[in-house]
């Protein structure tokens, strides 16, 4: 009966069965071209193995296509004007400058800055840019974060919220400074007390002086360093110094480094980053912090 069913088979049914079928155990064995079971090899036409061939190198070169595209196709530069609902959670490039910098927050280690575009014959426009973690922690680190004035240009994720939208930067090398602003120079100035004037507003330096007063509050603390005037005021944020190096005396001798600022009218350095402060020299008169 079984070799009744065979002989019924048309020419394209019984190349299946030999393509699908070991011709030493019987048993089906489907796209191998070597039985699993009793490891005799089966038959193949030409075409299925070229094809399997054509379909490994069409994958492989369409992933190199992919990895080129990534690597030298330039994400496309957009209008803030043309952010809306529709464009939310794309990929963009925008470009302009800095308007305000609020730095990376030394509590929750976020990166802020508001970048203003603008179009000949209309109103400027702005858009705030963040960054969080790891990715501001190495913008940091890297001496990427831009400062007022810099020209630069930045991609990242459209996020559009309350009829506003936002771009959340995913990787440092997504800032790129065109031009960066005077007013922040790429080394640190090094400066005594007594120079720092206006001239130095919105700029990164270093100080050393001695310890005048201190002033512990929830969330900071206020060191005023001698200046040959009424004293220079250092802020020092919760966090951004070890406790103990803020255990300080009258006369003990400090360096810190940070952005030169106004509060209430009056010049003052804020660090704003960790390892800026330390203490150079102590006395022994304590200075009692407040809360």
């Amino acid at each position: 009966m079984e070799q009744e069913n065979k002989t019924n088979l048309t020419p394209e049914e019984i190349r299946y069965q030999k393509e699908t079928h070991c011709p030493s155990c019987g048993r089906f064995t489907g796209v191998f071209t070597r039985c699993p079971y009793c490891q005799a090899l089966i038959e193949k036409r030409l075409s299925i193995r070229v094809f399997k061939w054509i379909a490994v190198l069409t994958s492989t070169v369409g992933l190199l296509m992919l990895l080129f595209y990534a690597r030298h196709v330039k994400t496309p530069l957009v209008k803030i004007s043309q952010l809306g609902p529709l464009t939310n959670f794309a990929h963009v490039r925008i470009q302009g400058t800095v308007e305000r910098s609020f730095g990376v927050h030394p509590t929750w280690g976020s990166l802020g800055f508001i970048l203003e575009e603008k179009e000949e014959g209309k109103e400027p426009l702005t858009i705030r840019v963040s960054a969080y973690s790891k990715v501001a922690a190495e913008i940091q680190n890297r001496n990427l974060v831009p400062a007022k004035g810099d020209e630069i240009s930045v991609e990242g994720q459209v996020r559009f919220q309350k009829d506003s939208a936002s771009i959340l930067i995913n990787a440092p090398e997504h800032i790129y400074f065109i031009k960066r602003s005077e007013n922040n120079p790429e080394e640190i100035q090094i400066v005594e007390p007594e120079k720092i004037d206006h001239k130095y507003l919105n700029t990164i330096v270093t100080v050393t002086g001695s310890v005048l007063s201190a002033k512990t509050f929830p969330t900071g603390t206020i060191i005023n360093i001698d200046n040959s005037s009424s004293g220079l005021p250092v802020w020092i944020p919760k966090n951004a110094a070890a406790p103990e190096d803020l255990i300080l005396n009258p006369g003990d001798l400090i360096e810190a480094t940070g952005k030169v600022e106004t509060f209430k009218d009056k010049l003052e350095i804020k660090v704003t980053r960790e390892n800026s402060f330390k203490v150079v020299s102590r006395v022994s008169t304590k200075i009692e912090g407040g809360d």
